[in-house]
């Protein structure tokens, strides 16, 4: 990296600027050429009444812009325009210099002359590359008005011819500058369209990949689901005794299997949960419920194994929440259970921590903490994107996970409408924060359920 300038780097999309100016020097060289033909005849016209040395070079040097031009434009198509780039600016800026030596009254063209080479030279090469081009004119430019101050110019055109040229050397300019504008602008739209051409097309294709994606998980969840649903009730099954008496050893390999099998199924409702939300086709339903039977539902799950862990547990339900709320209970409680079961799962020892609690008249909030490791800050968004875990090295926690129940958390509390954040310190403990709106049931006749979204 470049230290004297910070803001110099190397672009990623190279190729394409190189491509660019290779079409802008091909494009140059042939308005070049034809621009050249009306000045040789001009020139042909003002030579006509001397035919000295002096004057055979400036006719010759204007004659030689079509050769030059040619050149640069077929090193141009051979895959190098900076270096017929270079040539084409070196030519003009000798042609201008000479010209203005040899030839009396055409040193009022090699100021604007210099500095349209200028604008055309940001246009066909790089841009660190105009500070080299700049030092040339100005070197030039110093040394023709040095040569014109003790040197006399060799030829000597009639005033009249000399306003005439530079009168069309002047109108020739101005075509010549609404031309280059024209060609920047009309590549600038094409290569505009092109690029959001295949943004558009890649966006299609992102789009029906996601979606396969997304039904092929879903049909794929489906299927495991039978055998696994098989695998649990016959384990249960053998593990009630309906097929004998067990053996110590065999009954401890049918719980590991039994609690493998509840596991993978989790992790499979989690898997098919999130394809049907990246699929826009999970439903959140608005019914009443009673928000005791939110509680025992984590209660249940979760404060069970939090004291098999030796943790202190506690769900604390504030007094000013009212007993029945309108909403999607069973994602509710998903959302819940899985803040709380990942507390519990990250927390060694200390304590897991439910609130539930008002936020002024229109809202309400879910508040788990815990006494974990905690979360780095900088993993704060990195932790609700789905397949991401925390990073290990930043945090001293071993247990690992799908990286799915955040993900989902997230993606739900924000189809209902609400928000969730993170607070953490390393070493000290993590506390998540659902809001949602306050929705209270409807006192009306109407039957069923109405679904948000």
């Amino acid at each position: 990296m470049n230290l004297m300038n910070p803001f110099q780097i190397e672009s990623p999309y190279e190729e394409i600027e190189t491509a660019r100016r290779g079409r802008m020097v091909i494009a140059l060289c042939n308005a070049g050429i034809l621009f050249s033909i009306p000045l040789i005849v001009v020139m042909t016209i003002v030579m006509l009444p001397q035919f000295t040395p002096a004057m055979l070079l400036v006719y010759g040097l204007c004659i030689g812009i079509i050769p030059i031009n040619y050149l640069a434009k077929r090193i141009a198509l051979a895959g190098k325009p900076d270096f017929g780039s270079y040539i084409l600016i070196v030519y003009f800026l000798f042609l201008l210099a000479i010209n203005s030596v040899v030839m009396a009254g055409i040193s009022p063209m090699l100021v604007p002359g210099y500095i349209l080479l200028l604008v055309v030279t940001g246009m066909i090469l790089p841009p660190s590359r105009g500070y080299i081009v700049v030092v040339l004119a100005s070197s030039m430019y110093l040394a023709v008005t040095l040569i014109r101050t003790h040197v006399t110019p060799p030829v000597i055109v009639p005033q009249p011819a000399i306003e005439w040229l530079l009168a069309f050397l002047g109108v020739v300019t101005f075509i010549f500058v609404v031309f280059i504008n024209q060609l920047t602008t009309r590549d600038l739209r094409k290569a505009l369209d092109s690029a959001t051409y295949d943004l558009v097309e890649m966006n299609k294709k992102l789009e029906l990949a996601s979606e396969r994606k997304s039904q092929f998980t879903a049909r794929t969840s489906h299927e495991l689901r039978t055998p696994l649903s098989a695998i649990m009730v016959f384990s249960d099954l053998a593990l009630r005794d309906a097929y004998g008496p067990l053996n110590e050893k065999l009954r401890n390999a049918l719980e590991h299997v039994s609690n493998s099998a509840r596991h993978l199924k989790t992790v499979i409702n989690d898997i098919l949960d999130l394809s049907k939300i990246e699929a826009g086709g999970l439903e959140i339903f608005d019914e009443p419920f009673e928000l005791t039977d939110l509680v025992h539902t984590v209660e249940s799950a979760c404060l069970q194994i939090a004291e098999e862990k030796d943790l202190s547990s506690s769900i604390w339900v504030s007094p000013k929440m009212p007993e029945q709320l309108s909403g999607d209970i069973d994602r509710l409680a998903q959302i819940l259970l899985n803040l709380t079961g990942n507390a519990i799962k990250f927390t060694e020892e200390g304590e897991v921590e439910v609130r539930i609690e008002p936020q002024g008249t229109s809202k309400w909030r879910m508040i788990v903490r815990d006494t974990g490791p905690g979360i780095p800050e900088d993993q704060f968004a990195t932790i609700f994107k789905a397949y991401r875990q925390l990073d290990r090295t930043a945090s001293p926690s071993k247990v690992k996970g799908t990286g799915l129940g955040l993900a989902i958390a997230s993606n739900l509390v924000q189809m209902m409408g609400g928000d969730i954040g993170v607070e953490s310190e390393l070493g000290v403990g993590t506390t998540f924060t659902v809001t949602l709106p306050l929705r209270l049931p409807e006192t009306s006749d109407e039957e069923g359920a109405k679904v948000l979204a």
